[in-house]
């Protein structure tokens, strides 16, 4: 729980915040005018502080999704460190996840037997340039520790991914969190891979400490052994610079996200639906002409994409003309209300479907990304 105060006006208004929701309570008319002024409006900012330690004010801004009354519900927030105002120019961001996408533990051990001291100052393995919001960024994953800030280093850390910032606004810090968030779902194929914390520096300095959903300290991972080969210069910088084309929640140039769940999900009715919209966007993508032909059905979509990438249906007792109408027949069923399903977990076939869509989609996302077959048939390193 967070508390203190948001300046408005001439005045402060004080507030809790619990699960990115901040109730704004006072006695006097101030919560009025504020309610007059915001509510209902999405998408601003607040400035304020906060009293983390009991005795002393931190300086915070929120970045307010929507609000109604005196609740505000937060996109993010950050919090700066004590005497420090609201000056940041670097975005930290540590993920397990993406430590093991590149390849921390490999890297780690290769560069300690050339004799490099990871203790005495931090490395960067890897510098992968990136557009975004018509901005040019470049992306560092950094290993190590640096010695001259004592007790103030992060000794929790593993790697680091660390980005210098254009505009210096939460947004852009929102933006960014985001674009990685989804490169991690992509390289996992799943949407439980929270960062453990993100951190903002001015100099190489600690300044503040970014919050948002998508944030867990309590997050781990073990998914290490299939990037043991991983190409990240060959494989890493398209893939981020296709999913940093949509920063928003509308994606029209990107690869479809939307599909992938987390085990409670994967057999469940809305996330087979949820894959044949991500199978249509980029069949569009890729087969465009094909796409707006009205006689060109659902099943012949998906019979067409299979045997563009024949090695998925290697062993199959079905061919791609049954799996497209099979899976076209359950799209009809459900969308048409001929039968409601709970989930498919009993039902053999459909996993074996799901399980399937899951490849055609990733395949044809790589497709669409700019890969080749071959180096499509090579990416064994889908999890």
């Amino acid at each position: 729980m967070l508390k203190g105060f948001i300046s408005f006006g001439e005045g402060k208004i004080p507030f809790v915040v619990e699960d990115y929701r901040m109730e704004l309570f006072t006695d006097d008319d101030l919560l009025k005018e504020f309610t007059k002024e915001y509510n209902f409006k999405h998408n601003y900012i607040l400035e304020g502080q906060c009293f983390s330690n009991n005795f002393q004010g931190q300086k915070t801004i929120f970045m307010v999704e929507q609000s109604i009354g005196g609740t505000c519900y937060l996109r993010c927030y950050i919090i700066f460190m004590l005497a420090v105002q609201d000056e940041y120019d670097t975005i930290g961001l540590q993920s397990p996840f993406l430590d093991d996408i590149f390849r921390y533990k490999y890297n780690y051990i290769d560069m300690v037997r050339t004799g490099i001291n990871f203790s005495v100052e931090p490395k960067n393995v890897y510098k992968i340039p990136f557009a975004m919001d018509g901005y040019q960024y470049e992306l560092s994953f950094r290993i190590g520790h640096e010695n001259r800030l004592g007790l103030l280093e992060d000794f929790d850390k593993k790697g680091e991914l660390l980005i210098s910032l254009h505009t210096n606004e939460i947004q852009e810090c929102c933006s960014i969190s985001m674009i990685l968030y989804r490169l991690a779902m992509f390289m996992m194929s799943q949407t439980d891979v929270p960062f453990k914390r993100i951190i903002l520096y001015k100099s190489e300095q600690k300044v503040g400490w970014f919050y948002c959903p998508l944030i867990s300290e309590e997050t781990i991972s073990s998914c290490d052994m299939p990037f043991c080969e991983f190409d990240v210069q060959k494989y890493i910088p398209k893939i981020l610079n296709n999913i940093a084309l949509d920063s928003g929640y509308k994606i029209t140039q990107s690869i479809p996200l939307g599909h992938l769940g987390n085990l409670d999900a994967m057999f469940s009715p809305q996330r087979f639906m949820e894959q044949i919209m991500s199978f249509e966007y980029l069949f569009d993508k890729l087969e465009h002409q094909k796409a707006q032909d009205t006689r060109f059905s659902l099943k012949k979509e998906l019979t067409y994409s299979l045997n563009l990438f024949p090695e998925l249906l290697t062993n199959a007792s079905l061919s791609a003309d049954d799996i497209g109408e099979e899976i076209k027949e359950t799209r009809r069923t459900i969308a048409h209300g001929y039968a409601y399903f709970y989930n498919f977990k009993d039902d053999s076939k459909m996993k074996y479907l799901i399980l399937l869509l899951d490849k055609l989609i990733r395949n044809m996302s790589l497709l669409w990304i700019g890969f080749s077959k071959e180096d499509i048939r090579l990416a064994h390193w889908m999890v």
